[in-house]
């Protein structure tokens, strides 16, 4: 694995969570919205499994990206496919710090509200 944030959305837009975790720390934290925080690539793989199996896909379309030693800023517009076939895009921001080439701690803010809506 690298330090390639494009390839690691291009690897969560594929939809398949054992894809998404192998970028992760065997420990690593992972929090999605205002979710409480997992740890450890299982108890990620399994929320991740659950949240998607709310929608029917996601694309990640990166805007920008920042890095500063350890850690990057993802700045990204996340566009879902819901179940009834509508598509929501929703503006989000991501802080990955990493363990040499993969991520031990990943942040997500985002609002998927609008995603249910």
């Amino acid at each position: 694995m690298s330090r390639d944030v494009a390839r690691i959305f291009a690897d969560i837009d594929a939809f398949d969570p054992a894809k998404f975790v192998a970028h992760l720390t065997p420990d690593a934290r992972f929090r999605f919205a205002n979710a409480d925080p997992v740890t450890g690539r299982a108890a990620i793989e399994e929320a991740v499994t659950g949240f998607f199996a709310t929608i029917d896909g996601l694309t990640h379309h990166i805007r920008n990206v920042w890095e500063f030693g350890d850690t990057a800023i993802a700045q990204i517009d996340v566009e879902y496919r819901r179940k009834d076939g509508k598509t929501v895009t929703v503006p989000n921001a991501d802080i990955l710090i990493y363990d040499g080439d993969l991520v031990r701690d990943w942040q997500i803010y985002i609002d998927v509200a609008p995603v249910y809506a």
